[in-house]
């Protein structure tokens, strides 16, 4: 076939239809990993999940009221990106690579009028072109990730504002509890200590008094006793 041999038009249907299969595949693998990462949030795989569970973190740090965690969500999310690459910009491709072919199509079409060529040939090539722009507008909407980022914002929503209050709530219930206990001890021994000082004082006044003498063996007996005190 003539057509075939217009290298030009060919390598640009494969051309696009390559970048639009391959940018597919590279999108959906990225929002898999978000989609898992989401999941997994005591250890996010994702630095800008990580960032923004940590900014979370620090506003209930402060006691500080957060609204719209969704809009914060929002904003991280549509910052994410591909190798430098806006993923947002990525889903687009397809889309663009489509109307490549489409517009490969009627150039080629255009091309063969102009030169008074065979209907059968420039018909073919723009055929060719409409079916290979339309073949990847249906890739491209059949295979839609409005789903999984759905998901990937509902699990990350529902942490930030569910699980991770509560984790950090019972985490400064347990500090404050550490604290108390240890406060409570330090009191305690403070206290012992003290006992230990008054009977030492008073023993010794008693010892000292011409009412009691105590032999050296007597005193170290009381030492020992008021040591395992």
């Amino acid at each position: 076939m003539e057509m075939l041999r217009e290298t030009f038009f060919m390598k640009g249907f494969i051309t696009a239809m390559v970048i639009a299969v391959l940018t597919k595949v590279i999108v959906w693998a990225n929002y898999h990993r978000l989609l898992v990462s989401s999941e997994e949030m005591e250890r996010p795989k994702r630095h800008w999940i990580g960032t923004l569970k940590k900014k979370i973190e620090n506003y209930y740090n402060l006691q500080t009221k957060v609204n719209n965690i969704s809009c914060i969500v929002d904003k991280y999310f549509e910052a994410d990106k591909i190798l430098g690459i806006n993923s947002f910009f990525l889903e687009q491709i397809p889309g663009f690579c489509a109307i490549i072919c489409v517009g490969l199509g009627c150039l080629g079409a255009i091309r063969g009028i102009a030169m008074n060529a065979d209907i059968n040939f420039w018909g073919r090539n723009l055929i060719i072109g409409v079916v290979c722009g339309i073949s990847i507008f249906m890739m491209d909407y059949l295979t839609k990730m409005d789903q999984m980022k759905r998901k990937i914002k509902i699990n990350l929503i529902n942490y930030l504002e569910n699980i991770l209050p509560n984790r950090m709530l019972n985490y400064t219930k347990k500090q404050n509890y550490k604290e108390n206990l240890e406060n409570k001890k330090k009191e305690e021994i403070k206290k012992e200590k003290k006992q230990v000082a008054n009977i030492e004082e008073h023993w010794g006044e008693i010892a000292s008094s011409r009412e009691c003498q105590l032999t050296d063996e007597d005193l170290q007996i009381l030492k020992d006793f008021i040591k395992d005190l």
